[in-house]
């Protein structure tokens, strides 16, 4: 027996090998037989027995199913009683005999007997629908025709005319005329739809039609027929069966598990119960009902069965555990498939479903170990593919390249073929070689036209080629995937990125062009956001400063992802400074100290909002922004400023601990700025304030150092004239005036240097020099004489 599976190709259908004529009468005809047996009736003839009493013993002996003795006993009441009523049944029953000891040219002579030589008799229209029945097992399809059309014309018996009908209908079929077996089984179902020849008829018709696309709505109503008509249990469970196998090869696995079930609820123990569960378990499996498939399978495993649906059956066993997520008891299964029946065609599936197995649980080295070395032709190609992919993430490249390049060549229409070339691109481009990935990517599209990834491999393509420098060939793969038209979101992604191939092109108006028409054929996309972006920067770039705030502003409504939204934002803001708006512009800015990405990118304009929020007066405001500036900066100098302006808005705030801490750390960062310098000075202020007049010494020379460039020569003069008050402070007199001396020789600063003539000539009238006192007024009477310091050594009494 060959069970032939959907796996490998069919459906559950039996076929019996030897003579498929024979077998199907066969089945037909089958009947119960007496399994008691009296041995000592079989040793001889009975003598002395009335024509009446030989009939009967004879029939004893036949309806015990010991045709030769039988045969024997009829032939006695031939000899004996020729002239008896009893001879037609007598003849008739010996063909029957002989038909079922296989002697069909015996059987054939005494069907034929009844009918010459009794043709009146109840057994004669028997007898010649017997004849018909053996030149259909003989192929003699015309002479079986001829007898069959011979009985239906004499106006047999309704039961012997129902059946002669069913067996033109077969003949016919067996010859080819399809049409003519229809109308005559038809006949059969309308004349007699509760006799077994109707369920025979039924059945045929499913099997004449099980192909035909035109008859399949019909196809349960004749099973439903074949059903209902059977005269046997072993009938009811035949047509159960067919129509549970017909229901499972198209997939209809509710209907087959149903049928099924029934067959084997009804008959338990009939010949086509086994077959029955093996296909109500793999039907179960398919309705997503792998543990009731499971039970099923672990039950056929247990009874005895042939080598074929035990290899089923543990075949079914893996594949349920696997979908329950046993994938450990599932490869057991498997191997035991493997192992222990290699030669059944679930061996090499066995093999592949190891291999996939390890390949979805990611274990690269085992699925390459399990790769089958002669896979079916069905899996050859899933096979490479899982193997590429299994070398590429073990980082094989090599291996993997060739695989994938195998996968494409020789299977180029398997579903693994476009995803191969998909990954070859990849590989490609990942190893730099920007030309060979697009010409890749080209191939799927151009390949493999209706692939899922088509637009996905043009997009590939044209962003390779942009990175490739070949702008032009990007702008092709564009254009041809708007072609495509592959959908709203696609069509929107592939305009924006041509808008900016145009722009990287310098074609500003076209670039424009293709903005707008996505905002307007695609408005409710996620690129919409981006456009309107993008459409701003074109504004700016052609100084549209008004036109630009309005696309940002559009940009940020159209609920932006985080980057663009952050961007729109950063480019608001300039719009707005570009027209004196600079209140609105630091809201915007704001916005953006949330983003590290932001900040680090623009430090300049963070740094702008502090000293704008400063100058605001809002201290808290200016205070977060520096924060945001000293966490997110990427170059020290930018730290600086942060570290050094949080040290203002924390004396501002009354903070001196924590602006002290600022400072520290706005002179620790390697940089020179002048906040480095002003945070130096401040320091130095401090510490002077805290009476420690030597760190202070310390503080105002690391800030004269640090203070050398032009731009910061106020600041020098500052550390200096701090050095003077530090000295002061130490009660070191003559070094002061000497430090505040060195300012006014040195510099001609406005508000430092008359500030330290003053102080120097202070100094130098308590120390009794009152020479240099009067030497140092002079110079500070004529160098600053409208001074608020001039006027006060003029108020001073002689």
């Amino acid at each position: 027996m060959e069970y032939i599976l959907r796996h490998v190709g069919a459906g559950f259908l039996i076929r019996r090998k030897g003579n498929r004529m024979r077998n199907h009468f066969q089945w037909i005809h089958t009947t119960l037989r007496a399994s008691a047996v009296v041995a000592c009736l079989l040793s001889g003839s009975a003598y002395g027995l009335t024509a009446e009493e030989q009939i009967r013993f004879a029939d004893g002996i036949y309806l015990r199913g010991f045709h030769e003795t039988a045969v024997g006993e009829y032939l006695v009441l031939l000899r004996d009683f020729p002239e008896s009523p009893h001879v037609p049944a007598a003849l008739y029953r010996i063909g029957e005999s002989y038909r079922q000891m296989g002697n069909q040219v015996g059987a054939e002579r005494f069907y034929k007997r009844v009918v010459v030589e009794f043709p009146d008799s109840p057994q004669a229209a028997r007898a010649e629908l017997r004849r018909a029945e053996l030149a259909l097992e003989a192929e003699r399809y015309a002479e079986a025709e001829a007898l069959l059309r011979s009985l239906l014309a004499a106006a047999a018996p309704a039961e012997t005319a129902t059946a002669a009908l069913y067996y033109l209908g077969f003949g016919r079929w067996k010859t080819g005329d399809v049409r003519g077996a229809q109308d005559a089984y038809e006949q059969v179902l309308a004349d007699d739809d509760v006799s077994p020849y109707a369920s025979y008829a039924a059945l045929d018709l499913a099997a004449m039609y099980a192909d035909s696309k035109k008859h399949q709505k019909q196809m349960p109503g004749w099973f439903e027929q074949a059903v209902g008509a059977a005269g046997t249990p072993e009938g009811r469970a035949e047509a159960l069966f067919r129509w549970g196998d017909w229901a499972y090869r198209r997939g209809e696995y509710q209907t087959a598990a149903d049928t099924l079930q029934a067959l084997l609820v009804e008959g338990p123990d009939t010949r086509r119960a086994r077959d029955a569960r093996l296909a109500l378990a793999w039907s179960l499996y398919y309705l997503e009902r792998p543990s009731e498939a499971l039970e099923w399978a672990e039950r056929l495993e247990k009874e005895p069965g042939d080598p074929e649906t035990m290899a089923s059956a543990l075949y079914l066993r893996a594949n349920a555990l696997r979908k329950m997520n046993r994938d450990g008891e599932a490869l057991n299964f498997y191997r035991q498939v493997v192992h222990d029946h290699p030669a059944s065609p679930f061996a090499p599936r066995a093999a592949y479903e190891i291999m996939v197995t390890h390949f979805k649980r990611g274990e690269d080295a085992k699925t390459l170990a399990a790769a089958p070395v002669n896979p079916g032709p069905e899996n050859e190609a899933d096979v490479l593919w899982m193997r590429a992919e299994s070398e590429r993430r073990l980082r094989n490249l090599d291996a993997a390249r060739g695989l994938y390049e195998t996968v494409a060549a020789r299977f180029p229409k398997s579903d693994s073929a476009a995803s191969s070339l998909l990954r070859l691109g990849e590989l490609a481009r990942e190893a730099g070689r920007l030309e060979e990935a697009a010409e890749w990517f080209d191939r799927v599209a151009t390949e493999y036209p209706a692939h899922a990834a088509a637009p996905e491999a043009l997009k590939a393509a044209a962003l390779a080629r942009l990175r490739a420098g070949d702008a032009e060939g990007a702008l092709a793969n564009l254009n041809s995937l708007l072609v495509r038209k592959p959908g709203d979101e696609v069509e929107a992604e592939a305009r924006l990125q041509k808008a900016l191939v145009l722009m990287d092109l310098n074609r500003p108006s076209e670039a424009g062009t293709v903005l707008n028409e996505l905002v307007r054929k695609n408005a409710d996309s996620l690129q919409t956001a981006r456009a309107h972006y993008w459409r701003g920067v074109l504004d700016m770039d052609r100084e549209e400063w008004n036109a630009a705030e309005k696309a940002f502003r559009s940009s940020l409504a159209a609920t932006p992802d985080a980057q663009t939204a952050s961007l729109a934002r950063l480019r608001l803001a300039m719009a707005l400074q570009r027209q004196d708006r600079m209140d609105e512009a630091a809201d915007q800015v704001e916005q953006l100290l949330a983003f590290p990405e932001r900040v680090a990118e623009n430090p300049a304009l963070v740094e702008w909002l502090i000293r704008h929020r400063f100058g605001q007066e809002q201290v808290e405001r200016a205070l977060q922004a520096a924060d945001a500036l000293a966490a997110y900066a990427a170059d020290a100098s930018w730290r600086q400023m942060a570290w050094y302006w949080m040290g203002i808005c924390r004396s501002e705030l009354g903070e001196e601990a924590a602006a002290g801490d600022a400072f520290e750390k706005a002179v620790a960062e390697p940089a020179k700025t002048r906040e480095g310098a002003e945070a130096r000075l401040l320091l130095a202020a401090l510490e002077l304030k805290a009476g420690r007049p030597e760190q202070a010494a310390a503080r105002y020379a690391a800030a004269a150092a640090a203070a050398t460039d032009e731009n910061t020569t106020d600041l020098r003069v500052r550390a200096y004239f701090g050095l003077g008050e530090a000295a002061e402070a130490a009660g070191r007199p003559e070094q002061a005036a000497k430090q505040f001396m060195s300012v006014a020789v040195l510099y001609d600063d406005p508000e430092w240097t008359p500030h330290a003539l003053y102080r120097a000539g202070l100094l130098f009238g308590a120390l009794g020099r009152t020479a240099e006192q009067e030497s140092v007024w002079r110079e500070l009477k004529s160098r600053y004489a409208d001074s608020g310091f001039a006027r006060q050594v003029e108020a001073m009494p002689r």
